[in-house]
């Protein structure tokens, strides 16, 4: 079975399964005719096993399925009566797909076997007028013939015997078990460190390594590829687009992206209505796309990888892009947002409009769209799993949405830092870095601007956030009094900050427990964990901490910081651009395109020089030309210095 695609393995495990429960229901049919219940099973079972053996090209079993669906049809329209003769036939059915199973384990096909014979018994049986004993059972192979391995002839074990079906009840008690024993081996090597018995801390260490590969199995059993939910997506996209008028195919990426069970329910509506919108709304009919000089067929990209110890899915398309003209249009009338707050909305936030309740640009209601039921539910469910979304779009080129989700929500690896003397955990998959200043570096690590504190992090300024301030602790000193700063470097929300924590004491495996409905509320906190000492330490929530610092705005917060600054919308065909304003001297005043601009640096004349006819400064090692403003504007040389 080695190689064997996973589809197929698949199909193999569920059809025995099947062809099990349909032996013991014929029997019960048999007994009981009037059974309509298991009639109606028996008839979903063929059905299921006809419709995958012709997705895998089957032919052979699609076949045999096929004539014995007809058959019950028959039998569930109440067009034939049960008897012994058709009981008989659909065993004999069971049994030669069972046949055809067993040769798809041995050689990966369906064998040489005839089934014609048994076709056609199927089929007289199905035929209104039969003679009665007219076709006689016919031979089918023997689906009992043992599987040998092909090497050395010796009998060898099936896929059903390989595979066996797990309640997910029992794998969530087991996870939970799991967990807590992770809780007991951390205690456990909290009391070993402080002792000094050899013995005993050679056995902590073994606990410590069975409990980690017990805790990577267990956790294995819950992984299943994102493949499984990508399956449906062909068949979704190619329905959608003929129901559109449209032409659309997709490309799908990293299918054996491997997730815990749990998150994989949970992102099946959400990557649904992504795509759903992906055709309806991204890409254009053929007509418009040859206009705007495009091949007539769409192409939608699915993308799932590993990075940082999450996975990230990109949906995106070639289409027309998201009009923000056209969403903001939309969310006025339907009354989403005030005038006020959309005279001042940027661009990206404009975008973000599409997550809201209620929120659709379709013209009608159809079966496709129309209902104002899609995105927000997307952002919704993500953001339930601890996930975010991320929305980008270029008019006529196509839109992309970027989500990223954590492998498991159950154990994670954490750092545990101190503030105001209390216990946080921070998860590793927002930390970047850790960065201590300690000594003469102290005095001029943190710098101000605009009231901002911020830290020159190799050349590039990093905001930074006091996690005693943000979580309204009594500090009883400044870091810098202390002689050494201890900066946590985060990124949320795509933007990298600076977390002064108190101390940093080790990384740890946590188990995540969820909040109280007492500190639900609370957006800097994302769950507790009991530590090895049995104490709770809360985990942060990074992109709760960020805005709540004000470093990662939400689009109302930001909505409002525009509105509070009193800038005003730009007319039809302007755009609006951020400038630095500086005085020139003599009263004058010129603004420079920020963007433009590096840093702020504040010298003394004294450091400036003159070379060849030019004024210079050596910065930074480097000799950096000066240029006078106020000479320039008064289109005088600049005064050399002596």
């Amino acid at each position: 079975m080695e190689g064997m695609d996973d589809i197929l393995k698949e199909f193999l495990v569920e059809t025995h399964e099947g062809l099990d429960q349909l032996d013991r229901d014929l029997v019960v049919l048999e007994q009981d005719p009037a059974a309509r219940e298991v009639l109606g099973q028996i008839f979903r079972t063929i059905h299921s096993i006809k419709g995958s053996s012709g997705f895998l090209a089957l032919n052979k079993l699609t076949e045999i399925a096929h004539v014995g669906e007809n058959l019950l049809s028959l039998l569930r329209d109440g067009k034939l009566d049960l008897s012994a003769e058709i009981t008989s036939a659909m065993l004999a059915m069971a049994d030669a797909i069972r046949s055809i199973l067993g040769e798809l384990e041995r050689e990966q096909n369906e064998g040489t076997a005839d089934y014609a014979p048994l076709v056609q018994r199927l089929s007289s049986l199905a035929t209104p007028g039969r003679q009665e004993g007219g076709a006689k059972g016919a031979e089918v192979p023997s689906a009992e013939r043992p599987v040998r391995d092909p090497a050395t002839g010796e009998p060898g074990r099936s896929v059903t015997e390989n595979s066996i079906r797990v309640d997910v009840g029992l794998l969530d008690t087991l996870m939970n078990l799991v967990g807590e024993l992770v809780l007991a081996r951390n205690q456990i090597l909290q009391t070993a460190n402080a002792r000094e018995d050899a013995n005993f801390l050679g056995t902590c260490q073994r606990l410590n390594l069975v409990t980690t590969e017990l805790q990577e199995g267990v956790m294995k059993t819950r992984m299943q590829p994102i493949g499984s939910v990508w399956t449906k997506f062909p068949r979704l996209v190619r329905d959608l687009a003929m129901t559109c008028g449209k032409r659309v195919r997709i490309e799908m990426d990293g299918r054996n992206t491997e997730l815990d069970k749990t998150i994989i329910e949970s992102i099946k509506d959400p990557l649904t209505h992504a795509i759903r919108n992906a055709v309806d709304h991204g890409i254009e009919a053929p007509a418009v796309r040859r206009q705007s000089g495009k091949p007539d067929e769409g192409c939608i990209r699915l993308r799932a990888f590993h990075e940082g110890g999450q996975v990230n899915i990109e949906i995106a398309d070639d289409g027309g892009g998201i009009d923000t003209r056209k969403v903001l249009a939309k969310a006025l009338e339907g009354g989403l947002v005030t005038p006020e707050r959309a005279a001042r909305l940027e661009e990206r936030e404009i975008v973000q409009l599409i997550m809201l309740p209620g929120f659709s640009t379709a013209a009608k209601v159809t079966s496709v769209s129309g209902r104002g039921v899609g995105m927000d539910v997307v952002k919704t469910n993500i953001e339930k799993i601890g996930g975010t979304i991320d929305v980008q779009t270029e008019l006529g080129k196509g839109t992309t949405l970027r989500i990223k989700i954590p492998l498991t929500l159950a154990i994670i690896p954490a750092l545990i830092v101190t503030s105001a003397g209390e216990r946080f955990a921070i998860p590793q998959v927002n930390l970047l870095e850790l960065v201590r200043l300690d000594g003469h570096q102290v005095r001029d690590a943190i710098e101000h601007i605009h009231g901002v504190p911020v830290h020159r992090l190799r050349g590039s300024l990093l905001p930074l956030a006091h996690l005693d301030h943000q979580l309204g602790q009594e500090r009883t000193a400044r870091p810098e009094a202390a002689g050494e700063i201890n900066i946590v470097v985060l990124r949320a929300d795509d933007r990298q900050f600076g977390l002064v924590v108190e101390s940093i004491l080790d990384t740890e495996e946590i188990v995540v427990k969820p909040l109280g409905k007492q500190l639900k509320s609370v957006p800097v906190f994302a769950g507790a964990a009991i530590m090895g000492d049995g104490r709770v330490a809360l985990i942060l929530d990074v992109m709760g901490l960020a805005q709540k610092a004000t470093i990662v705005r939400s689009s109302h917060q930001t909505a409002g910081a525009v509105a509070a600054a009193g800038q005003q919308q730009p007319k039809q065909g302007q755009s609006r651009q951020v400038l630095l304003v500086v005085d020139a001297g003599g009263g004058r005043r010129v603004a420079l395109d920020l963007h433009r601009v590096a840093r702020l640096e504040d010298l003394s004349t004294g450091l400036l020089e003159a070379s060849a006819g030019q004024q210079v400064v050596q910065y930074r090692g480097e000799v950096m030309p000066v240029a006078n403003l106020a000479s320039l504007l008064n289109d005088a040389p600049p005064p050399l210095a002596e």
